[in-house]
C-alpha cells in the first residue's frame, strides 16, 4: 500500500462523518438552514486567504521545480477565491460578499489556520503537504458523492456548489497533492511519517468541525458565561 493509500484509509471514518452532516445532507437535500450558509462563507473566506499564505510556503519548500510551478498555479486561482461556490451559497441565503466581510472569527476557524500555520513554521514540504490535502480531498469526495442528485434535480438550489467540487479538474488537483507525498515517503523515519500522518488526520478532523461549526454555531464562550460576563 502506498502512502497516500494509508492516508486516505485513515480519513475514510472522518469523511463518512461529514458526508453524513447535517450541513452536508442539507447542500444534498437543497434544505441548508440560510445561517449556516451564510456562517460558512463568512468562516471561509478567511480561512482561503490563509490557505493561499500557506500555499507560499510550500512552494518555497517544494524540492521540485514542477512542485512549485504546482504550487504557483494553485495560488493564482485561489486569488480569485472561491466565488462560484460561495456565491452560490450566498444567493440561496439571500446575502451578499458585503454581509459576511465583518464577521469574527470563531474558534475552529482560529485553530485550523494555527494548525495549518503551525505545520508551515515546521519546515516539512510532506508534512505541510500532508495538513493541505484535506481541504482537496474532503470537497472532492463531497462533490462526487453528491453529483449524480444533479441528473435528477437538474435545478437544485446548490447545483453550482456540487458541480465546482466535483469538477474533474479539482480531482487532478488533489492526485498531485498525494503524489507529492508518496515521492517524500520514500524518505520518511518512521518518526516524520507519524508526524506527516497526525498532520494529515488533525486537518480531517478540522474539516468535520469547519461543517459542524457553520451548522450549529459556535462561541469562544458558553452562552452562561457571556452572561456572567456582560452582566454588571
Amino acid at each position: 500500500m502506498s502512502f497516500s493509500a494509508s492516508l486516505i484509509a485513515m480519513s475514510n471514518p472522518i469523511l463518512d462523518a461529514i458526508v453524513r452532516h447535517p450541513f452536508v445532507r442539507g447542500i444534498a437535500e437543497g434544505n441548508l438552514p440560510k445561517e449556516a450558509a451564510i456562517r460558512y462563507v463568512s468562516q471561509d473566506e478567511p480561512y482561503l486567504e490563509t490557505y493561499l499564505r500557506v500555499f507560499a510556503h510550500a512552494a518555497a519548500l517544494a524540492p521540485r521545480h514542477e512542485d512549485v510551478a504546482d504550487f504557483h498555479g494553485r495560488m493564482t486561482l485561489l486569488l480569485g477565491g472561491e466565488t462560484e461556490a460561495h456565491d452560490n451559497l450566498l444567493s440561496y441565503a439571500g446575502a451578499t460578499a458585503q454581509d459576511v466581510e465583518s464577521w469574527p472569527k470563531l474558534p475552529t476557524l482560529h485553530h485550523y489556520e494555527s494548525h495549518l500555520l503551525a505545520s508551515a513554521a515546521r519546515g516539512d514540504f510532506a508534512e505541510l503537504v500532508a495538513a493541505i490535502l484535506p481541504c482537496h480531498h474532503v470537497y472532492v469526495e463531497i462533490g462526487q458523492r453528491l453529483e449524480p442528485i444533479l441528473e435528477e434535480r437538474p435545478d437544485h438550489p446548490f447545483a453550482a456548489w456540487i458541480r465546482f467540487y466535483a469538477d474533474p479538474g479539482m480531482q487532478g488537483a488533489t492526485h498531485r497533492l498525494f503524489a507529492m507525498i508518496d515521492r517524500e515517503a520514500a524518505h520518511f523515519s518512521p518518526e516524520r511519517a507519524r508526524r506527516v500522518e497526525a498532520a494529515f488526520v488533525a486537518s480531517c478532523h478540522l474539516e468535520y468541525r469547519f461543517f459542524d461549526m457553520a451548522y450549529r454555531g459556535e462561541s469562544w464562550l458558553p452562552k452562561e458565561a457571556v452572561q456572567d460576563v456582560s452582566t454588571p
